[in-house]
C-alpha cells in the first residue's frame, strides 16, 4: 500500500509541474482564475482517465494549453505581436512546439460560434501567429481570376506573392518557388462543399514549410466550414426570416420541454426529500448529530426550491423578453426604463409614424440593439444625454442611438468585442445582417457616438400592407 500511495504522489507532483509550467507561461494573458481552475480540472481528468502514465502527461499538457488559449484567441488574434510572444513562452517554458499547439487550437470548434467574417479574421491572425509569416490570405474565385476573401498582416510585394500561388492553387497547378531572402510561401486549396474553389496562403514565412503547411491544413477545414456558411446565408436572402421563424419555434417547444421535464422532475425530488426527512426525524431523535443532519436536508431543499426557481425564469424568459405585449413603444419603454434605472439618464426617444409592419424577428432585432447599445453607454461611455430615434424610411425601418459619452475607436473595438460569451457590437452587426438590414457604428475617442441601422422590409409584411 505504501509504495502505491508513494507512486500515486509522484504521479501527482509530475502532473502538477507538468500543468504548472503552463500556468507560467500564460501569466499576465489576461485568463480568468475561474476559467483556468476549469480548465485545468479537464486536464487532469483527462490524464486520470488515460492511465496516468508518464507518456500521457505532453497530451494533457497539449490539452491544458490549447484549451486556455482557445478561450482568448479573440484577444490573441487583436494583438498579433503579444500572440507571438506568449507562443515562444509556451515553447520555450513548457516545452510545447508551435506546431503543435496551433493544430490544437486552429482545428478547434469553439471559434465557430463567432460571427462568420470575425471568426474568418481571427484564424487567420491565429494562423500569421503560429507561422510567423507576414501575412495570411483566403482567396476564392470570381470568374477566373482570384479573389481576396481576406486578409491579415502585410501587403504590397507580400500581396502579389499570395495572389500568384492562389492563382496557382485555384487552378489546380504545381506551386511557385518559395519567396527569396530565406522565407518561404505556403498554401492549401480548401474543400468546399459547392463551388467556387478557396485557396489559403501564408506569405513570408519565419516557421519552416512542412510545419507551415501543417497548420494551414488544420485550419483549413473550418475555413471551409465558415465559407459554406457564409454562401448559404447569401443564398438564402429573405428566406432567413423562415429560419428566424424556425428559431422561435423551437425557443417555444424548448420552453414547453423545460416545463413538462426538469422542472417537474426538480418538484418531486423536493417533495421526496421532505418526505425522507419527515421518516428519518423520529429515527435520529436521540442522536446528539440530528440537528445538524436535519439542517442539512434543509439546505438540500432550500437549494432545490432555488433550482427550482431559476428553471421557472429559464423558462419564461426562453420565450424572447423583447417580444412584449403591446405597442413597440411599450417594447421600447420597458427597455429605456431599465437603462434609466441603472443610471438616472433618461433617453429622449422619438418614433415617428407611421412606421412599417415588422416581424416578431426584426422587433426583437431592432430592441436587441438599443438594449446592447445602451448597455454599451452605461458601461463605457459616461454619457449625460442619449437619443434613440426610430423613423420610417423608404429602405424600410431605421433607428439611431446618440450619446454624448467618451466615444470609442469602432474597427478596434468590433474585435475585441468578440470575447468568449459576450457578443457585444459584433451582435449588433450580425444580427441585423441576418435581416438583411445594415449596421454603421459612427464614432471617435472623445465621442460622440452614433448607432444606426436599416431594416428593410420582408417581402410578405410588405405585400400584405396597404398600397
Amino acid at each position: 500500500m505504501a509504495s502505491i500511495s508513494r507512486s500515486d504522489t509522484d504521479q501527482s507532483r509530475e502532473l502538477e509541474r507538468t500543468l504548472g509550467s503552463v500556468d507560467d507561461a500564460v501569466a499576465g494573458a489576461g485568463l480568468p482564475d475561474a476559467a483556468r481552475r476549469l480548465v485545468r480540472a479537464r486536464a487532469e481528468s483527462l490524464y486520470a482517465s488515460s492511465g496516468r502514465g508518464a507518456e500521457t502527461l505532453p497530451i494533457a499538457k497539449l490539452s491544458y494549453a490549447g484549451e486556455l488559449l482557445s478561450l482568448i484567441a479573440v484577444d490573441l488574434a487583436a494583438d498579433p505581436r503579444e500572440a507571438r510572444r506568449l507562443i515562444e513562452r509556451l515553447d520555450q517554458r513548457a516545452a510545447i512546439p508551435r506546431v503543435l499547439l496551433g493544430r490544437e487550437i486552429l482545428q478547434s470548434g469553439r471559434l465557430l460560434g463567432l460571427p462568420v467574417g470575425v471568426a474568418i479574421e481571427v484564424r487567420l491572425a491565429l494562423l500569421m501567429a503560429f507561422t510567423a509569416s507576414r501575412s495570411v490570405t483566403l482567396w476564392t474565385l470570381a470568374g477566373a481570376e482570384p479573389k481576396l476573401v481576406s486578409g491579415t498582416g502585410g501587403n504590397g510585394a507580400e500581396g502579389d506573392y499570395a495572389r500568384e500561388l492562389a492563382e496557382v492553387l485555384l487552378g489546380g497547378g504545381p506551386p511557385p518557388a518559395p519567396v527569396t531572402g530565406g522565407r518561404g510561401m505556403a498554401g492549401v486549396v480548401l474543400e468546399r462543399l459547392r463551388p467556387p474553389p478557396a485557396a489559403l496562403v501564408a506569405d513570408a514565412m519565419e516557421a519552416n514549410q512542412d510545419q507551415g503547411e501543417l497548420l494551414l491544413a488544420a485550419a483549413a477545414p473550418a475555413l471551409s466550414a465558415l465559407l459554406d456558411r457564409q454562401a448559404l446565408m447569401v443564398r438564402e436572402g429573405p428566406s432567413q426570416e423562415a429560419v428566424l421563424g424556425s428559431v422561435e419555434r423551437r425557443l417555444a417547444r424548448l420552453r414547453f420541454d423545460l416545463h413538462d421535464g426538469p422542472q417537474q422532475d426538480v418538484h418531486l425530488l423536493a417533495q421526496d426529500l421532505a418526505l425522507f426527512r419527515e421518516q428519518l426525524r423520529p429515527m435520529i431523535s436521540s442522536d446528539p448529530n440530528a440537528g445538524r443532519l436535519l439542517g442539512r436536508l434543509d439546505d438540500l431543499q432550500a437549494q432545490l426550491v432555488a433550482l427550482d426557481g431559476d428553471l421557472r425564469r429559464l423558462s419564461s424568459s426562453v420565450h424572447s423578453p423583447l417580444l412584449i405585449p403591446g405597442s413597440l413603444r411599450d417594447a421600447l419603454r420597458s427597455v429605456t426604463d431599465g437603462f434609466t434605472t441603472r443610471t438616472t439618464v433618461v433617453p429622449q426617444v422619438r418614433v415617428e409614424e407611421p412606421l412599417p409592419e415588422l416581424t416578431d424577428s426584426q422587433q426583437i432585432a431592432l430592441l436587441s440593439l438599443v438594449r446592447e447599445a445602451l448597455s454599451n453607454i452605461r458601461k463605457h461611455s459616461d454619457a449625460s444625454h442619449v437619443g434613440i430615434t426610430i423613423s420610417s424610411e423608404p429602405s424600410g425601418l431605421r433607428v439611431v442611438i446618440r450619446d454624448d459619452g467618451k466615444g470609442f475607436d469602432p474597427e478596434e473595438s468590433l474585435v475585441l468585442a468578440a470575447r468568449a460569451g459576450r457578443m457585444g457590437l459584433v451582435g449588433m452587426h450580425e444580427r441585423v445582417r441576418m435581416l438583411g438590414g445594415i449596421t454603421q457604428i459612427d464614432s471617435r475617442p472623445g465621442g460622440p457616438t452614433v448607432i444606426s441601422a436599416t431594416l428593410p422590409p420582408w417581402p410578405n409584411v410588405q405585400s400584405a400592407s396597404p398600397r
